[in-house]
């Protein structure tokens, strides 16, 4: 019979096999792949973990079976997506997110850096943070602590001094060559714009420094000056989802929702039905799938909710309904007590 749910114990302990995996290449003093590798195995950690998140709460992780297609396990980015609502409010779910998708872009793209000179030192303070972040939720949510895997009798030998991660990027190498250089590091700033500009903490996306763009008429302002330049080609060699416009991310309305998907399991697709299932799945908290204007007067969803929506189960729905409903009666009764 098929364990939806997969194996907790499983999952958790290759998450950690991996994520110490990750640590031991990158510490190998001579490894011609370091980043790389260590890059696809911290991602790889990633994944195993939201996995065994989803496990342990008694959820699926995977997609839902198409007609004579094999079963399918969640990538990393839709595992997150399901497991966010289990972070603790001491990890914020979208700093983590940004940091990884860095790491996934370097990982995606890392063929445009191997004439990169230093260009490690940037990938190391993203890891490093990622293992940090991997720690605190490994800890939080399941109890583990991944330093029992560690020992750290470890021997620090260097023949040549660290670069400085602030005099890198302040420097950044120009010319064609490094485009690719030039378009990730704008990626971290503007990263790290978008955390401050929702008030959330940028030191679960780069630990090491703050890093921001500034036009050179406002130099006296900058923390560092960069000087980025459009890659060659249109869209330039990195495939990196930046956020834009939500009228052009987040372009539905809910009443486009459930027009868009009509029938679902046989049955119509309500308004009431979809204010359940975002309840359940708190979609309307995660910026992938719903966009809110600061004035509280606009609220928009993106393409990715019909996606999303539509890989539920009967059951998943079935949930949802009863769970909300149990949930408006506790809050009407409350409000009646109050008054």
């Amino acid at each position: 019979m098929m364990n939806y749910r997969g194996s907790y114990r499983k999952l958790l302990g290759n998450a950690k096999a991996a994520a110490m995996a990750a640590i031991e290449i990158y510490n190998k003093p001579a490894f011609r792949y370091r980043d790389e590798c260590m890059a696809i195995l911290l991602l790889n950690a990633w994944e195993l973990l939201l996995k065994a998140i989803l496990s342990n709460k008694g959820e699926s992780v995977f997609y839902r079976k198409k007609r004579k297609e094999p079963y399918r396990t969640l990538s990393w980015r839709d595992a997150f997506v399901h497991a966010e609502k289990y972070f603790p409010e001491s990890i914020r779910p979208l700093p983590v997110r940004k940091n990884l998708d860095l790491l996934g872009a370097y990982r995606d793209n890392c063929v445009h850096f191997y004439n990169a000179r230093d260009f490690s030192i940037l990938i190391y303070a993203l890891a490093q943070t990622s293992i940090k972040n991997f720690r605190d939720l490994l800890m939080e949510v399941l109890g583990v602590a991944l330093e029992n895997e560690i020992s750290w009798q470890l021997l620090p030998i260097g023949i040549r001094p660290p670069v400085d991660v602030v005099s890198y990027i302040s420097s950044a190498p120009s010319g064609t060559s490094s485009s690719a250089v030039r378009q990730f590091i704008a990626e971290l700033a503007h990263a790290s714009e978008d955390l401050k500009n929702a008030n959330e903490d940028t030191g679960r996306l780069l630990t090491v420094f703050n890093v921001k763009l500034e036009s050179v008429k406002k130099i006296g302002d900058a923390d560092v000056v960069i000087g980025v330049e459009k890659a060659e080609g249109a869209s330039g060699p990195l495939a990196i989802i930046r956020t834009q416009d939500p009228n052009i991310t987040h372009p539905l309305r809910q009443k486009d929702i459930i027009a868009k998907i009509g029938m679902l399991h046989g049955k119509p697709f309500t308004a009431h039905t979809f204010q359940s299932i975002a309840w359940k799945h708190a979609l309307k908290t995660s910026p992938q799938y719903c966009w809110k204007a600061k004035e509280g007067l606009l609220t928009c969803y993106s393409n990715d909710v019909l996606i999303f929506i539509q890989r539920l189960t009967e059951a998943d729905i079935a949930a949802a309904l009863t769970d909300y409903r149990l949930y408006l009666r506790s809050r009407f009764k409350r409000k009646a007590v109050s008054t």
